[in-house]
């Protein structure tokens, strides 16, 4: 019974955002090209505020953007090599559907969203429930799952405890005030706990309006499960509230800046209606907030920046495009996919992060790519791919990479500041990671290029290619061909241990350009 509720209650859900997509709709012409929309709105404001955009990036340091932001890694040698030979003028556009179609692209989003959704102390108590989630996430991503839908199954999650989108929030303990925190930053970009105790001291929300939304979780209990292998379920209860803090005054569920409680479906329960609201055009948050993060990921800030901080003491940088983002997303039915698409094939996307003087532009401007470091995930993917290529004793395996993300990850993924403390640099200098990718022995690297067929040109640009996604400069190739032709005792196989060694510990390599 329990199990045929659940299933009747996730239809429902699923008509009712079918519904609200085709009444909420956005049409008109303003979508013909959104991607030259995107750069009429910088173009306007670059005029106003007098500053000069920078160049166009060069296909190299697209290539390693592209495939740093959409994949998660850096691009395979072979396919970089493909790409900067390609003379086609629409290459970049064809990359760049290549990559939201693929598998990569799925698993990066559900890195980047298994991150967000788990408190990080979850994360690490709990690394079965977050495989579960990182793994239900995938599938979403790899369907191509519509936000808003995406969302609804979290908020509406029922059954098994530890499967799926439950684990938001047995992950949370299915407490209503961690829960109203985490819902209004995640998916609505407000930070309304910071009205828990007290009226926020700069932006609108008071008291009333966190305990109010706190109690859209307010009867949520784990329960015996009847389900096949036993454990615990998630089930909405009647009879239990939230309480305004220090009184017995009983708080009704109501949405963040509404006047009044929803009306009341006795058969409908709480977080149902939470979900149809979310989706609905009378909720001026959910959208925006949604367009916000996706700016974030792509550009290494947000127009409104923090992501979750969408109030009136931080207002948006370029208020129209946002907008405009966030109705074109409704229009696209919630395709997170489709506004990745129209930012990445936006001329402001592939401009380039170095600027034509010396004073460069403010990051909110975005006249200029802001330079984004890699996450822990990029580097050691990116390392496994195209240094260690498999070679003996790799530490390739999934819990090499899990441990190296334990001592690595930072807190926030959208950071454009380095965010790794000197303890976690020389770990990674001299960690057992980097002592493989640059160990004669254990670095595929290493081992491919003693082919006959390679000079030493070409052993230098494959490393350039392999570790910063670019060919060497002039300079570059020949201080390296100087060092590779010293008269030395040391093996031409070391030496380019020493070189592998440099180029993975300089700045750039640790960067998104």
């Amino acid at each position: 019974m329990k199990r045929l509720l659940f299933v009747h209650t996730a239809l429902a859900v699923l008509c009712l955002f079918a519904d609200v997509a085709r009444c909420d709709q956005v049409t008109g012409d303003r979508f013909v090209d959104p991607s030259a929309a995107i750069d009429r709105y910088l173009a306007e404001s670059w005029r106003q505020a007098s500053i000069e955009p920078s160049a166009r990036s060069g296909d190299a340091e697209f290539c390693r953007r592209v495939w740093l932001d959409l994949a998660g890694v850096a691009p395979p040698v072979w396919r970089l090599r493909t790409f900067l030979a390609d003379p086609a003028p629409d290459k970049r556009d064809r990359l760049i559907d290549s990559l939201l179609e693929s598998t990569r692209f799925a698993n990066h989003m559900a890195d980047r969203w298994n991150a967000f959704l788990l408190p990080a102390e979850t994360a690490e108590q709990n690394r079965q429930n977050a495989a579960e989630l990182q793994t239900w996430l995938r599938q979403q991503f790899l369907k191509n799952t519509p936000y808003d839908h995406l969302v609804g199954r979290f908020l509406t999650a029922g059954g098994k405890s530890d499967r799926g989108p439950a684990i938001f929030y047995t992950s949370r303990n299915l407490e209503p005030v961690k829960l109203a925190a985490a819902t209004s930053r995640l998916f609505l970009g407000v930070q309304l706990e910071c009205a828990q105790c007290h009226d926020h001291p700069y932006a609108r929300w008071t008291q009333d309006d966190f305990w109010s939304f706190a109690a859209f979780f307010a009867q949520l209990r784990l329960s015996d499960s009847d389900m096949r292998g036993g454990g615990q379920a998630i089930e909405d209860r009647s009879g239990t509230e939230v309480l305004f803090p220090e009184s017995d005054r009983v708080m009704s569920p109501r949405y963040p800046g509404a006047s009044s409680p929803p009306e009341a479906d006795p058969t409908d329960f709480r977080r149902r209606q939470l979900t149809i609201w979310l989706a609905s055009r009378n909720n001026p948050y959910f959208a925006r907030a949604a367009a916000n993060r996706v700016w974030a990921h792509l550009f290494g800030r947000g127009i409104v920046d923090p992501v979750d901080a969408m109030d009136s003491s931080h207002p948006p940088s370029h208020p129209e495009l946002l907008q405009f983002l966030a109705d074109y997303l409704v229009e696209q039915r919630f395709d997170l996919r489709a506004l990745y698409r129209v930012v990445a094939n936006s001329d402001a996307y592939q401009r380039s992060s170095e600027t034509r003087d010396a004073t460069r532009p403010p990051a909110d401007s975005f006249a200029a790519m802001n330079i984004k470091t890699l996450s822990a995930s990029q580097y050691f993917d990116s390392l496994r791919q195209n240094v260690l290529m498999g070679g003996q004793n790799a530490g390739g395996t999934q819990m090499a990479r899990t441990e190296f993300l334990r001592r690595m990850d930072a807190a926030d993924a959208d950071s454009t500041d380095f965010p790794h403390g000197v303890v976690q640099v020389l770990g990674m200098m001299n960690g057992p990671e980097m002592l493989a990718a640059t160990a004669e022995q254990q670095s595929g690297l290493i081992a491919s290029m003693d082919a006959p067929f390679f000079d030493d040109a070409d052993r230098i640009e494959m490393l350039f290619l392999a570790c910063l996604s670019r060919p060497p400069t002039d300079d570059e190739r020949h201080q390296f061909l100087a060092y590779l032709n010293e008269e030395t005792q040391q093996s031409a196989a070391s030496r380019l241990s020493d070189l592998t060694w440099i180029l993975l510990n300089t700045a750039e390599c640790f960067v998104c350009p």
